[in-house]
């Protein structure tokens, strides 16, 4: 999920926005549907006295049907929509003796989603339903009929009514049409007028069953679903028809040039008068089936178009619909767009979005869509002319499908919300898979980053509990452990210190409240040498064992750790405690602290060299290089929190990284008992004492534990001349977080 804990008000959590939509057609009802399962309160603004869509069929995409899917609208299988699936087409060009079938059994599968044809009346019915209904997801649209905007404010987001009443919301939508007023609230908004293209359009049905009843019109149609394209010479004369309404009506787009039907004298009776005229030169069987138009269900459109907009968005207002992007009719793809506008705008608009988001999020939205509507629009222009003047433009209609129609726009939107949330996260952490978003770990929570939006981060009530063997041991040992020259002993003394610490962490945040245990090598009185000279004193951690993998992942590729993967078992037996490192089945390790209680050593442990963090060395290889070559190999330094706190940034593409003061970190641990536990944590501490302690590696066969074996066989030669100090102590509060790491070198 996408991160989002912003609230609309100091003391509240996350609160819906209030969404002005201005126009009740098929866009602005799909949007009001979007943005109520976004969880926002939506007011449509409609100003007939009627919410009734005008005009007969759409053809709607396999994106958009798609995309109509993921509100709840089947327009398949609900019958009160009556969508009838587009399974071919019949082209009949002119003077050709037969036509050209093609069908899309095929083509189909090629994509998630069928072409459908439907009544757009019968869907814009369904989707003001949905909207205003009781039931389903969200609080039901408010609907105002009769309510005629005469301007926009989209500073304050405020909306004029003819009858002087404002209407205010957080975000304003414009979805009133190609005759837009919300068009005119944009910058330089008012020099954009739509004009008349120069083809209009006779827009009329005829049923079905009248058509398959004439031998003479029968021939034409082809199977059930097949939209009919016949072409005149030239090339923009067309008629396309395609079965709507469950198959029973045949809907009717009749595209010619508009100075054929330039009349005053808009009756039915001379409209089909038109209609014959204009359609004279078409063969016999065409002249028949347009004697068969009803004339009350004529309608004559000239066709506009609108100059691409340099922006849809002005503040708290965007445009969406044919009041951004007004579609010719010839690639039928204007509704799908709008369609496609309302989803993306639901998409970037999840509840919680703050309402000072709203301008940044409408640049979202113009950001995912102007590019593709504008390109789809532009399509639908070169269709509209020959054929001649589409090859010229180098235009393949098929070729063009496959850019349309592969698309989802709910997706694309998706992502490209993550990708702002994430830019704003400059603390955010990336580990593989990076396929995913920003993966949880101890510097970020999963709720923090995927939590539902607005979620806060869980209260867990985290502790962990650290087992400590210090002991005395031999300096050419363990320096043979150091990976480079740069590391050195802080003294030429020989016997030096090292400490194993089993750490057992519990209600970690980032693990959902669960926790892992973890078994480091601390070798103290280390020091590293800088490529500028200075030194910087640590304990240096050759090998930490695990037994999660999600810890095991986090630490290696965010920490630098030198971590791997064991079983870690932890038995009380009376006053003992006995840590058990296996593999499979095979112990290769314990440590055993008995006697323990309350009361300290009558002799005091010596004390620790001045370790001022924790020294690793990341390296990883490189793929496909032999000879263990890395594609990183670098010292880290984790510097304790308690002693010198720091944050860390990026100074550049290298990755390297400046220390800084830290303010306001949270307490955390990262394997010793004094390490980077804050003065808080500290104080909340229980320990107790272990009169006896020991351990003991064993390797065995390399069978026994093959990825291991290198490692404890090195480790079960490490001398131990004294057990200087044994202790458990049980801590409060505090995590694993290791954000304080950073690079040297």
């Amino acid at each position: 999920m996408i991160p989002n804990g912003n609230s609309n008000g100091p003391a509240q959590g996350p609160m819906p926005l209030k969404v002005v939509i201005v126009g009740a057609g098929l866009g602005g009802l799909t949007a009001a549907l979007a943005l109520r399962q976004a969880g926002h309160d939506v007011t449509l603004l409609e100003s007939s006295s009627f919410s009734q869509e005008i005009g007969a069929g759409l053809h709607i995409a396999p994106y958009s049907n798609g995309a109509l899917k993921r509100l709840g609208i089947d327009l398949l299988n609900d019958r009160s929509i009556g969508g009838t699936e587009n399974t071919g087409c019949n082209i009949w060009p002119p003077f050709a003796p037969k036509n050209i079938y093609i069908s899309y059994a095929e083509e189909c599968k090629r994509w998630q989603h069928r072409r459908v044809m439907v009544h757009r009346a019968q869907l814009h019915t369904v989707l003001r339903e949905r909207a205003l209904s009781g039931e389903g997801v969200g609080k039901p649209c408010t609907l105002r009929l009769s309510s005629r905007v005469v301007s926009i404010d989209p500073e304050k987001g405020e909306v004029l009514l003819a009858s002087g009443e404002s209407v205010c919301g957080d975000m304003i939508l414009g979805a009133d049409g190609v005759h837009s007023q919300c068009r005119k609230a944009l910058e330089g908004g008012r020099g954009f007028v739509p004009f008349d293209c120069g083809i209009s359009a006779f827009r009329f049905t005829v049923p079905v069953q009248a058509l398959r009843d004439d031998p003479v019109t029968a021939e034409l149609l082809g199977p059930d679903g097949t939209l009919l394209a016949a072409l005149a010479v030239g090339g923009i004369k067309r008629l396309i028809c395609y079965p709507i309404a469950d198959n029973t009506l045949m809907n009717f787009v009749f595209l010619h040039a508009g100075g054929e039907s330039q009349t005053e004298d808009k009756t039915p009776a001379n409209l089909k008068k038109l209609v014959l005229e204009v359609g004279s030169e078409f063969k016999p069987a065409f002249r028949a089936v347009l004697e068969k138009v009803q004339e009350d269900t004529i309608r004559l459109w000239p066709l506009l178009d609108l100059p691409t907009l340099p922006t849809w968005v002005n503040g708290k207002m965007a445009l969406l619909g044919d009041a951004a992007h007004p579609f010719l009719p010839h690639r039928a793809e204007g509704a799908s767009q709008a369609i496609e506008d309302a989803v993306s705008l639901g998409t970037v608009f999840h509840f919680g979005t703050p309402a000072e988001a709203v301008p940044e999020r409408l640049a979202l939205y113009e950001k995912c869509r102007k590019e593709r509507a504008s390109k789809i629009q532009e399509a639908s222009r070169i269709f509209s002319q020959s054929q001649d003047y589409q090859k010229k433009k180098g235009f393949n209609p098929h070729d063009f499908d496959n850019y349309s129609f592969s698309h989802d726009e709910h997706h694309h939107s998706l992502h490209a919300l993550r990708l702002l949330l994430k830019s704003k996260r400059r603390d955010i952490r990336m580990r593989m898979p990076i396929s995913f978003g920003p993966a949880p770990g101890p510097c970020q929570p999963g709720n923090t980053i995927h939590g539902v939006f607005g979620s806060k981060p869980a209260d867990f009530a985290s502790h962990h509990i650290v087992h400590t063997i210090r002991f005395a041991t031999s300096k050419t040992y363990l320096q043979n452990y150091f990976p480079t020259p740069a590391f050195s002993f802080a003294k030429a003394d020989t016997v030096v210190q090292a400490s194993l610490v089993c750490t057992s962490f519990r209600g970690l945040a980032w693990l959902g409240g669960h926790g892992y245990e973890r078994v480091g090598l601390y070798i103290h009185g280390a020091q590293y040498k800088q490529a500028n000279g200075e030194l910087v004193k640590g304990a240096y951690v050759p090998v930490i064992f695990e037994n999660s993998a999600d810890s095991l992942v986090t630490g290696r590729e965010e920490r630098g750790a030198p971590v791997v993967g064991c079983d870690i078992d932890i038995a009380e037996l009376g006053d003992s405690k006995v840590i058990t490192l296996s593999w499979k089945g095979t112990t290769m390790g314990q440590l055993r602290l008995d006697a323990i209680s309350k009361t300290p050593s009558a002799v005091a442990a010596p004390p620790k060299p001045d370790d001022e963090g924790l020294l690793m060395f990341r390296f990883v290889p490189g793929v496909g290089q032999p000879g263990g070559k890395p594609d990183a190999a670098y010292a880290v330094f984790e510097p304790d929190v308690g002693r010198a706190p720091v944050t860390v940034e990026s100074n550049g593409a290298n990755g390297h990284a400046d220390a800084k003061p830290a303010t306001n970190r949270e307490d955390h641990a990262n394997g010793e008992s004094h390490a980077n536990l804050s003065s808080e944590a500290s104080a909340s501490r229980n320990t107790e004492y272990a009169s006896q302690a020991a351990f003991e590696f064993t390797a065995g066969k390399w069978q026994t534990i093959p990825t291991l074996h290198h490692v404890v066989k090195n480790l079960q030669g490490i001398p131990v001349y004294d057990i200087l100090e044994a202790k458990v102590e049980v801590i409060q509060g505090g995590s694993d977080d290791f954000s304080l790491a950073r690079r040297l070198d």
